[in-house]
């Protein structure tokens, strides 16, 4: 239960520092795209 809980606010906190980063840098989000694809 308690690791259910903490993956949820890890998943949130996440998502609110990559939100943060679009609004801030537009253009970071290719970036973000171009770095996975390559690790993928």
């Amino acid at each position: 239960m308690f690791w259910i809980c903490w993956n949820t606010a890890w998943s949130l906190i996440i998502s609110g520092i990559m939100f943060a980063t679009i609004v801030t840098h537009p253009d970071a989000e290719f970036v973000e795209v171009r770095a996975a694809k390559r690790l993928m």
